[in-house]
């Protein structure tokens, strides 16, 4: 793994200096914050730093506008780097660590990440979300070298942000089950050793979700080292697949469109959380599917997809790269109808694995309310139109397989668009 350090303790914040030394010796520090990650733990990190021996710059992005993980902002941090030989130290938590990584990273320069909330489990993976030309991705780079978090620091994080990070964690429910779809249709196998790594903290943070609610340490404590765990999955992996389904898909769709509620982003971690209800309720739709239903259904053609894909997407550059991965997915022909017969042949076996994977839709919905997180578009200011549509897109964006590919190619897509409409009035 690229992480050889990982301090997660009451007081870490004291030992940045000390864990810098040991992890880059005393080269020169670039900490990377914005206005709000600055005030919060800003003074104790360069006064470490400093104590250490070690020579700080700071590169500060404002608090507001918060800052946006694309092409732009990696450049910014790119550029001050390549000032000089210093090794990135970023105070922060999901955007900023995704631009650090990747601007550390196109200078071959390992980095160290100061956790301030647990809030996504992007700390520790592999790889960086970012937006370039407008189209979310996961860029290829390397995990922080060293990951620290002090467990004060995490406990006073905003609630938002706690709750951000359970909604994240708990989309583990819905990624395990599209892996397991990608598994038993010889699309993915799992690996055993990773899924225990995701699956076994998921479980204990979901039993754990009073105490995170009331920032007990320990419920806190279990939720970090759940997303470190997933991070350090992915790392394995070089993709992000043990950690991210279609619920993370349906979230890159609302990053590219910015989702916004009372002038600032809606957090990954929401929108993850609202994509999650949807995924759970579509896999619980699916367990009551006759498999009478799967046949004699219509597909697209290729060029009917094309057409939807350019509708769908408005800019050029976007487009193009929707087209170039679901032209990588497509079947028909031969090819559907032999995909469309494994699907079938699945379907008992799905039911059985749903039941066993995921909660009951009612249970995690109490579970992700009382901590705090909106499980329904209404509540990050979207309908359930705007649902509709990121499902539609999310489908489109990457060649992962996940239960909309399998909708979609039994022909059923438009039923479980419709079936969304179930959630009208799921609020809370």
């Amino acid at each position: 793994m690229d992480t050889k350090i990982s301090l997660v303790q009451r007081g870490a914040l004291s030992k940045v200096g000390s864990t810098f030394v040991e992890a880059f010796g005393h080269s020169k520090a670039l900490l990377i914050a914005d206005g709000n990650t600055l005030r919060v733990g800003g003074f104790a990190t360069a006064r470490s730093l400093e104590k250490a021996g070690i020579e700080v710059r700071q590169f500060v992005f404002p608090a507001h506008p918060q800052p946006y993980a694309d092409e732009h902002s990696i450049a910014q941090v790119r550029l001050s780097l390549e000032m000089d030989n210093s090794i990135a130290v970023v105070l922060g938590s999901g955007t900023l660590n995704d631009i650090t990584k990747r601007a550390s990273s196109e200078l071959d320069r390992p980095y160290m990440v100061v956790a301030t909330a647990p809030s996504v489990d992007g700390y520790t993976s592999y790889g960086a979300a970012v937006s370039i030309k407008g189209f979310k991705q996961t860029l290829s780079c390397a995990a922080p070298l060293v990951v620290l978090a002090d467990t004060d620091i995490l406990c006073e994080a905003p609630a938002e942000m706690i709750a951000s990070g359970y909604g994240d964690c708990m989309a583990k429910f819905t990624a395990g089950m599209d892996w397991i779809l990608a598994d038993l249709l010889g699309v993915q196998a799992i690996r055993s050793d990773v899924w225990d790594m995701v699956q076994k903290p998921l479980r204990l943070v979901y039993e754990h979700h009073r105490g995170i609610a009331n920032r007990q340490r320990e419920g806190i404590g279990l939720l970090f080292d759940a997303l470190s765990a997933s991070g350090f999955a992915m790392q394995i992996m070089h993709d992000s697949r043990p950690a991210s389904g279609a619920e993370h898909l349906i979230s890159h769709i609302w990053e590219m469109e910015h989702l916004s509620k009372d002038g600032l982003l809606v957090s990954h971690g929401f929108k993850v959380a609202v994509g999650t209800m949807a995924i759970v309720h579509l896999y619980e739709e699916l367990a009551s599917l006759d498999i009478s239903e799967c046949y004699g259904k219509t597909s697209q053609s290729w060029e009917e997809r094309k057409r939807a894909i350019l509708s769908f997407f408005p800019n050029q550059a976007v487009a193009e790269e929707a087209l170039a991965v679901s032209k990588a997915k497509f079947l028909e022909g031969e090819a559907l109808l032999s995909r469309r017969k494994a699907l079938i042949e699945l379907l008992p076996i799905l039911k059985e694995r749903i039941a066993g994977q995921l909660p009951p839709s009612k249970e995690l919905r109490a579970s992700l309310v009382e901590v705090g997180c909106p499980v329904h578009p209404s509540q990050i200011n979207a309908t359930l139109e705007d649902l509709k549509r990121a499902v539609t897109g999310a489908q489109m964006i990457r060649n992962r397989y996940t239960v909309l590919d399998l909708y979609y190619e039994l022909g059923l897509f438009d039923r479980a668009l419709q079936s969304l409409e179930a959630l009208s009035g799921r609020a809370g």
